[in-house]
C-alpha cells in the first residue's frame, strides 16, 4: 500500500487523477449515467483546485473560505460515491470503496483545518 502524500494540495492531487482513471473507465463500461460520473468528476476534482488556491490565499478570512468549499466538494464528492456504491456494481465496488475512503479522509483533514481557521 503506497503512503499518501502528507501535503494537503498534492494529496488531493493524488486523489483527482484517481478519480479521473476510475472515471474513465467508467465512462467507457458505460453502466453508470454519464451525468452521475461528470456531478462526480466535477465535485471530487474541485477539492484540489480550492487546495491549490489556498495555498496562495490572501488573508484568513479568505484561507478560511477556501478550506470550507474544499469541505464542501468533499463532502459532495462523498454522496456521489455513496449514490455508485448503492447501485451495486460488483465490477466497480472496489474502486468506489478506495475512493470512499481517500474522500473521507479529505474531510476529515479539510474539517480539522476549517476549525483551526475558526478557532475552534
Amino acid at each position: 500500500m503506497s503512503t499518501q502524500p502528507r501535503d494537503l494540495t498534492e494529496r488531493s492531487l493524488q486523489f483527482s487523477r484517481d478519480l479521473l482513471l476510475f472515471i474513465e473507465r467508467e465512462q467507457e463500461r458505460r453502466v453508470f449515467p454519464p451525468r452521475l460520473l461528470d456531478q462526480l468528476m466535477r465535485a471530487g476534482t474541485s477539492i484540489g483546485a480550492q487546495n491549490a488556491e489556498a495555498d496562495s490565499a490572501i488573508s484568513r478570512k479568505h484561507l478560511l473560505s477556501l478550506r470550507a468549499r474544499a469541505l464542501q466538494e468533499a463532502t459532495e464528492t462523498q454522496y456521489w460515491l455513496k449514490v455508485l456504491a448503492s447501485a451495486d456494481r460488483s465490477d466497480s465496488a472496489e474502486s468506489i470503496q478506495k475512493l470512499t475512503g481517500q474522500a473521507s479522509e479529505l474531510v476529515a483533514i479539510l474539517t480539522t483545518c476549517v476549525k483551526r481557521l475558526r478557532g475552534q
